[in-house]
């Protein structure tokens, strides 16, 4: 008989709907920008409960997108319930004039469109003057420099002296796709960036997008978003947790005066969050071992059965080769701990159109000779329309392999794809092919579990942002949870003092936001180890980018960990994208590519433009003095951004780095 075990995970979320989106619209008849509009909610019978007696203590927060183009979504009606959602006028309007959205903006307004949620903000979870003080104290939470907090329990935010502008002029096509499309935050990020300005001026009549710092964990801020002396915010109020971190939290300002305005500030105040307390099921093989957690939807096995389950219906060939690919279809999790019969077991090796031996002289084995009657995949549609069964593999899937797996996703036939090995000829490596892939998988729903033979785990692949991960399934919420630092650094060892000066800034980085940190490295030897061995000691999570080179081994400490073949290598830099900050260790040629690659990036915007640390000595110096020298000079040359200047340290003292974080990140 199989027993289940549990286990339990916290994550903290605003207490809110999901986006409401438009079910009718009216334009203005005599030739206004402004567009009315009904807004529908689907509101959960919990929300709704908690509402009760408190309808006053519900917000309407307009998405962010939406306000970073300018666009005001004010409401002009109470929120009326009933039967399962609730219902809200609006009035919409362009409030940034050189953006130029008033000229189509009813080309953007249409029905279906989202707008924003609903977010309960009960006056038992604010936080009084006192309980923020304390907190900021213990670095629950980081405010922006220059903040006050008066006797409501409302502090300031200071705004930083940039004005966003657009890099191009927006078309209807631009702006819709920023306002649809999944990945319309990434075109905007993209296109709006930062001007340096001495102060931030106002005129009447207009509006300006500008920024502050703000790392928020445990709690939720709700801007007031009310006219005042110094401007009203756009309707994009709410701050949630976790996903407001770092030095692009986006304030949208507005002059309804006729008076100029100079260097605003908003006023907000701050919640707890709703804990979200996950018990997670998972199936053990004979007894319950530490850390066999398993994904909060259902329950996992644990790695000892599912590989049992693999060795019994999908034994290994000894005579192993690329073109042997069988599958088995199980019907969930649970049989598959019972050892219950498949529903649907193919061994029969596939028939290709070339030899294995003309198959391995061949670059890309996707695509060479290889129709879809050549692989098992072919037997899904043998799989019931909406069975949401379990797809187990040995490898992971080719290019005809995934074109039928959508298919049988999309028909719901499967739900979950299992496979053992990332690739016949790279091992535990994907290809940038395979990330595509994974990828597709997250888009339409599925689950990818990875019963990884080299670390004798199950894997759960999840997204962070754009990135997927394989994570041990205990650690989801803290992987989502975390702030990332990446550091980066040599396959060779570091000094001791300079291991030490790492030991300690990781401490001092713990302290300073209150210990919700993870490491991301290359997961190779040398800095790379010591500073996994360090945040390991300290309780860190970490996590790692793994390289197939000839020049490093893999170390197998990451609680989360993501592969790369060699011609993948390029592609793997993306994957340090989830990261916050960066430190730059004693390195190589290999780490002055990635200083390169990084600092690009951030050039480009393509991301956010946080502090970066060059840390260590070379004898009585700090080692990166020449590349200083170097970048001092490209600046002055006009060829490298002046902020260079501004949020790099270059320095052999770990106890300057988190006063330079303070500094950069511009926090109390």
């Amino acid at each position: 008989m199989t027993t289940e075990a549990t286990t339990h995970s916290i994550r903290y979320q605003t207490p809110e709907t999901p986006d409401g989106v438009i079910r009718k619209v009216e334009f203005a008849p005599n030739g206004s920008a402004a567009v009315k509009v009904e807004i529908e909610f689907k509101v959960s019978r919990e929300f709704k409960a908690r509402c009760e007696g408190s309808a006053k203590s519900v917000a309407f927060a307009a998405r962010s997108r939406i306000a970073r183009l300018g666009i005001d979504v004010e409401p002009t009606s109470e929120i009326h319930f009933e039967n399962g959602r609730a219902m809200l006028a609006a009035k919409l309007s362009p409030n940034v004039k050189e953006y130029g959205i008033d000229r189509f903006l009813d080309c953007l307004i249409v029905p279906g469109l989202k707008l924003g949620r609903l977010v309960l903000v009960r006056e038992e979870n604010q936080l009084s003057p006192e309980e923020i003080y304390s907190s900021l104290e213990r670095n629950e939470f980081q405010l922006p420099s220059g903040f006050s907090i008066d006797a409501e329990g409302s502090f300031t935010i200071q705004t930083h002296k940039l004005r966003y502008v657009l890099t191009k002029k927006l078309s209807p096509e631009d702006a819709l796709a920023i306002l649809t499309q999944d990945g319309g935050k990434s075109i905007l990020n993209r296109i709006q960036i930062p001007k340096p300005i001495e102060n931030l001026v106002i005129p009447p009549g207009h509006g300006v997008i500008t920024s502050c710092s703000m790392f928020l964990h445990k709690h939720y801020v709700v801007i007031n978003p009310d006219a005042g002396a110094l401007g009203r915010h756009l309707n994009a109020i709410v701050l949630d947790p976790v996903s407001t971190r770092g030095t692009r939290v986006f304030l949208e300002i507005t002059n309804s005066s006729d008076r100029q305005i100079v260097n605003p500030f908003v006023k907000a105040k701050i919640y707890t969050a709703d804990e979200k307390t996950s018990a997670t099921r998972f199936f053990p093989a004979v007894k319950v071992e530490e850390h066999r957690a398993a994904r909060e939807e259902d329950g996992l096995p644990s790695y000892e059965s599912l590989s049992a389950y693999f060795g019994e219906h999908l034994p290994d060939n000894e005579s192993k080769s690329y073109q042997n690919r069988p599958l088995i279809v199980a019907e969930n999790w649970r049989a598959i701990a019972g050892h219950k019969l498949p529903i649907l077991v193919s061994t029969r090796p596939a028939t290709a159109a070339r030899s294995q031996a003309s198959l391995r002289s061949t670059l890309d084995y996707s695509h060479v000779g290889m129709t879809s009657d050549s692989f098992a995949t072919r037997l899904l549609d043998q799989v019931p329309e909406g069975k949401h069964a379990t797809l187990l593999l040995t490898y992971f899937p080719n290019l005809i392999e995934h074109v039928a797996i959508c298919n049988a996703i999309l028909q719901k036939r499967v739900e979950t794809v299992v496979f053992r090995r990332a690739s016949f000829e790279h091992g535990q490596f994907f290809s940038a092919n395979d990330h595509t892939r994974l990828a597709d998988y997250e888009a339409l729903g599925a689950k990818v579990v990875w019963c990884n033979d080299d670390r004798r785990h199950l894997a759960l692949h999840a997204f962070r942002g754009l990135r997927g991960y394989f994570v041990e399934p205990h650690e989801i919420q803290r992987f989502k949870n975390s702030l990332v630092l990446a550091v980066y650094g040599s396959a060779e060892k570091l000094s001791e003092p300079d291991v030490a000066g790492l030991q300690e800034f990781l401490a001092q980085l713990k302290q300073l936001f209150g210990g919700q940190i993870a490491i991301l490295t290359g997961g190779g030897p040398g800095a790379m180890q010591q500073a996994t061995d360090s945040a390991l000691e300290q309780g860190l999570l970490v996590g790692a980018n793994y390289i197939e080179t000839i020049d490093q081994a893999t170390n197998k400490a990451a609680h989360f960990y993501q592969c790369f073949q060699d011609r993948n290598r390029h592609n793997r830099q993306r994957w340090f994208d989830i990261a916050s900050f960066v430190v730059f260790c004693v390195g190589g040629l290999g780490t002055l590519e990635e200083v390169g690659l990084t600092l690009t990036d951030m050039k480009l915007g393509m991301v956010e433009r946080g502090p970066v640390t060059f840390f260590g000595k070379y004898k009585d110096d700090v080692y990166w003095t020449h590349l200083q020298a170097q970048l001092a000079r490209m600046v002055q040359a006009g060829r490298a951004p002046a902020w260079i200047n501004e949020n790099i340290l270059f320095t052999g003292d770990a106890s300057r780095i988190t006063s330079f974080y303070k500094k950069v990140l511009g926090l109390g």
